[in-house]
Protein backbone atom coordinates (compact mmCIF):
# COMPACT_ATOMS: atom_id res chain seq x y z
CA UNK A 1 0.00 0.00 0.00
CA UNK A 2 1.00 3.64 -0.47
CA UNK A 3 2.18 5.72 2.52
CA UNK A 4 1.00 9.31 1.95
CA UNK A 5 2.17 10.84 5.27
CA UNK A 6 5.45 12.25 3.85
CA UNK A 7 3.54 13.65 0.88
CA UNK A 8 1.07 15.40 3.23
CA UNK A 9 3.99 16.90 5.19
CA UNK A 10 5.51 18.23 1.99
CA UNK A 11 2.18 19.72 0.85
CA UNK A 12 1.72 21.44 4.24
CA UNK A 13 5.17 23.01 4.02
CA UNK A 14 4.52 24.19 0.46
CA UNK A 15 1.14 25.64 1.47
CA UNK A 16 2.70 27.63 4.33
CA UNK A 17 5.51 28.81 2.06
CA UNK A 18 3.06 30.06 -0.57
CA UNK A 19 0.83 31.74 2.02
CA UNK A 20 3.83 33.56 3.49
CA UNK A 21 5.05 34.75 0.10
CA UNK A 22 1.57 35.69 -1.15
CA UNK A 23 1.27 38.36 1.55
CA UNK A 24 2.75 41.35 -0.33
CA UNK A 25 3.73 42.04 -3.87
CA UNK A 26 6.59 44.47 -4.36
CA UNK A 27 4.80 46.59 -6.95
CA UNK A 28 2.55 49.53 -6.20
CA UNK A 29 0.42 51.32 -8.76
CA UNK A 30 -0.29 55.01 -8.04
CA UNK A 31 -3.98 55.86 -7.84
CA UNK A 32 -5.99 59.03 -7.37
CA UNK A 33 -6.21 58.27 -3.63
CA UNK A 34 -2.55 57.42 -3.13
CA UNK A 35 0.61 58.43 -4.94
CA UNK A 36 3.84 57.59 -3.06
CA UNK A 37 6.71 60.09 -3.17
CA UNK A 38 9.48 59.58 -5.74
CA UNK A 39 13.07 58.62 -5.00
CA UNK A 40 16.28 57.56 -6.70
CA UNK A 41 16.72 54.67 -4.24
CA UNK A 42 17.80 51.33 -5.74
CA UNK A 43 16.68 49.09 -2.84
CA UNK A 44 14.01 46.55 -3.78
CA UNK A 45 10.85 46.13 -1.71
CA UNK A 46 10.75 43.12 0.62
CA UNK A 47 7.80 40.83 1.20
CA UNK A 48 6.51 41.78 4.65
CA UNK A 49 3.45 43.23 6.37
CA UNK A 50 2.17 46.20 4.37
CA UNK A 51 0.38 49.26 5.83
CA UNK A 52 -1.04 51.70 3.30
CA UNK A 53 -2.09 55.27 4.10
CA UNK A 54 -4.35 56.77 1.45
CA UNK A 55 -6.18 60.08 1.46
CA UNK A 56 -9.32 58.26 2.66
CA UNK A 57 -8.20 55.31 4.80
CA UNK A 58 -5.51 53.24 6.48
CA UNK A 59 -5.20 49.66 5.23
CA UNK A 60 -3.32 46.63 6.52
CA UNK A 61 -2.78 44.43 3.50
CA UNK A 62 -6.05 44.92 1.62
CA UNK A 63 -8.22 45.43 4.72
CA UNK A 64 -9.34 48.99 5.53
CA UNK A 65 -9.19 49.50 9.30
CA UNK A 66 -9.56 53.26 9.83
CA UNK A 67 -10.93 56.10 7.76
CA UNK A 68 -8.91 59.27 7.19
CA UNK A 69 -10.55 62.68 6.84
CA UNK A 70 -8.52 65.82 6.13
CA UNK A 71 -5.32 63.95 7.00
CA UNK A 72 -6.53 62.80 10.43
CA UNK A 73 -7.90 59.64 12.00
CA UNK A 74 -11.10 60.05 14.02
CA UNK A 75 -10.24 60.73 17.68
CA UNK A 76 -12.64 57.96 18.80
CA UNK A 77 -10.24 55.42 17.22
CA UNK A 78 -7.27 56.66 19.27
CA UNK A 79 -6.50 55.50 22.79
CA UNK A 80 -5.86 59.01 24.14
CA UNK A 81 -8.30 61.01 22.01
CA UNK A 82 -7.33 63.62 19.45
CA UNK A 83 -3.89 64.29 20.96
CA UNK A 84 -3.04 60.57 21.14
CA UNK A 85 -0.74 58.69 18.79
CA UNK A 86 -1.99 55.11 19.25
CA UNK A 87 -4.61 54.06 16.66
CA UNK A 88 -6.47 51.19 18.36
CA UNK A 89 -7.87 49.25 15.32
CA UNK A 90 -4.44 49.38 13.66
CA UNK A 91 -2.76 48.19 16.86
CA UNK A 92 -5.16 45.25 17.27
CA UNK A 93 -4.75 44.00 13.70
CA UNK A 94 -0.96 44.42 13.73
CA UNK A 95 -0.74 42.51 17.03
CA UNK A 96 -2.69 39.65 15.42
CA UNK A 97 -0.18 39.62 12.54
CA UNK A 98 2.73 39.68 15.01
CA UNK A 99 1.24 36.74 16.93
CA UNK A 100 0.72 34.78 13.69
CA UNK A 101 4.27 35.47 12.51
CA UNK A 102 5.71 34.45 15.89
CA UNK A 103 3.80 31.15 15.71
CA UNK A 104 5.27 30.54 12.25
CA UNK A 105 8.71 31.35 13.66
CA UNK A 106 8.26 28.74 16.41
CA UNK A 107 7.41 26.18 13.74
CA UNK A 108 10.65 27.21 11.98
CA UNK A 109 8.88 28.35 8.78
CA UNK A 110 9.98 31.98 8.96
CA UNK A 111 11.76 34.48 11.19
CA UNK A 112 9.81 37.31 12.83
CA UNK A 113 11.85 40.46 12.34
CA UNK A 114 9.19 43.01 13.27
CA UNK A 115 9.43 44.71 9.89
CA UNK A 116 6.62 46.62 8.20
CA UNK A 117 6.41 48.43 4.85
CA UNK A 118 4.58 51.76 4.99
CA UNK A 119 3.09 53.01 1.73
CA UNK A 120 1.78 56.54 2.03
CA UNK A 121 0.49 59.20 -0.30
CA UNK A 122 3.05 61.95 -0.91
CA UNK A 123 0.64 64.47 0.69
CA UNK A 124 0.20 62.48 3.94
CA UNK A 125 0.64 64.80 6.94
CA UNK A 126 3.67 64.06 9.12
CA UNK A 127 1.44 63.73 12.19
CA UNK A 128 -0.59 60.90 10.60
CA UNK A 129 2.58 59.12 9.46
CA UNK A 130 3.98 59.47 13.00
CA UNK A 131 0.81 57.98 14.47
CA UNK A 132 1.02 54.96 12.16
CA UNK A 133 4.73 54.44 12.92
CA UNK A 134 4.15 54.79 16.68
CA UNK A 135 1.27 52.29 16.56
CA UNK A 136 3.37 49.84 14.53
CA UNK A 137 6.16 50.12 17.10
CA UNK A 138 3.75 49.38 19.94
CA UNK A 139 2.57 46.28 18.04
CA UNK A 140 6.18 44.95 17.93
CA UNK A 141 6.91 46.12 14.39
CA UNK A 142 9.94 48.29 15.13
CA UNK A 143 11.62 48.14 11.70
CA UNK A 144 10.10 50.38 9.05
CA UNK A 145 10.49 50.67 5.32
CA UNK A 146 8.84 53.59 3.59
CA UNK A 147 7.95 52.63 0.04
CA UNK A 148 8.63 55.19 -2.69
CA UNK A 149 8.37 55.21 -6.47
CA UNK A 150 11.55 55.12 -8.55
CA UNK A 151 12.32 58.10 -10.70
CA UNK A 152 12.85 61.04 -8.36
CA UNK A 153 14.85 64.09 -9.36
CA UNK A 154 17.36 63.39 -6.60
Amino acid sequence: HLNITPMMDMMTILLLFFLKNFQVSGQVQPTEEMTPPKSTSKIDAKNTLQVTITKKSILVGDKAIASVKKGEVDSSLKRDGQSGFLIMPLMELMQKHATRLKKLEKMKYTKFEGEVVIIADHTTPYRLLSEVLYTAGQAEFGKYRLLVLQGGDG
